[in-house]
């Protein structure tokens, strides 16, 4: 199965609303990864389409997913952090993910190896290849892989993909779970927590399909994704560990952006951040 000699358990975490025409994508990838000694932990968060349906067929065919639904609509912060009060005791590391993405086969097997190589770090992510509507590869997005660059760059914009975290348990049980006040960005803020106490990385490789939509939180909620991430960026600013000029003239370029039309920052974006196929 892989060479990983203690075989540790790793917790996944999806959270889901409304996402049936990604859901077997998301799931399926999971469940033939490489590294099998895993727990999948699927939440949903009241959706009002097939999505529990499926989530449930899926659980019976394969006990290594839990399958859970919230009482109430709780939004994927919440839900988010739900998953980690559900965790198994006995895991050692979570990978974050969503339930419109694709992890690639080797994903948890390369990063548990990686985590239990390097003991100092609590955090690692990859490169990701972008998908659209039909799972299509538009195009890529490359991460700093250099630890002080990585650690320079973290005023002047997020340096992980969300799902495509993985994090030791013993990491989050120190520095907690996320803030819940962040209903956009929860992710930046964790990252800078960890960051703070732990190395923090990117593996050389394309993990993860990330998929871009027209429903998707950055392309519906821009402005208030904006506001949380300059909310964040302020805390940390001046911090020591994190202070830089660039990160600062960054600061005060984001602002400008605020009052700008979301087609154009999100367009933007785009074009700074990702390379197309």
């Amino acid at each position: 199965m892989n060479g990983i000699e203690n075989n540790p358990t790793v917790s996944v975490i999806m959270p889901n609303y409304n996402n049936e025409k990604y859901l077997p994508e998301a799931i399926e990838s999971i469940v033939k990864q490489t590294y099998e000694n895993f727990e999948f932990i699927i939440i949903d968060d009241c959706s009002t389409d097939d999505s529990w349906d499926i989530i449930q067929n899926y659980a019976k065919k394969d006990n290594r997913i839990k399958a859970f639904k919230n009482e109430h609509n709780l939004k994927i912060v919440k839900t988010r952090n739900r998953g980690f009060d559900l965790m198994s005791p006995d895991s050692k590391y979570i990978a974050i993910f969503d339930s419109d993405d694709i992890s690639m086969p080797e994903r948890l097997e390369k990063q548990v190896a990686f985590l239990e190589k390097n003991p100092d770090y609590g955090l690692i992510g990859s490169h990701t290849y972008i998908i659209n509507e039909n799972s299509k590869i538009i195009g890529y997005r490359k991460y700093e892989t250099n630890l002080k660059k990585i650690i320079k760059n973290m005023v002047k914009k997020n340096q992980f993909a969300q799902p495509s975290v993985m994090i030791r348990k013993s990491v989050l049980d120190e520095v907690g779970f996320y803030d819940e006040k962040y209903t956009r960005c929860q992710d930046y803020e964790l990252w800078f927590r960890i960051a703070k106490s732990f190395k923090i990385g990117i593996l050389d490789e394309f993990l993860i399909k990330y998929r871009i939509s027209k429903t998707q939180g950055k392309s519906t909620h821009l402005k208030e994704t904006l506001k949380f991430t300059l909310d964040i960026q302020k805390k940390w600013l001046f911090d020591k560990k994190f202070f830089s000029i660039f990160g600062i003239i960054y600061y005060g370029l984001e602002h400008l952006m605020y009052f700008l039309p979301s087609k154009f920052v999100l367009k933007l974006f785009k074009v700074l951040n990702y390379e197309k196929a």
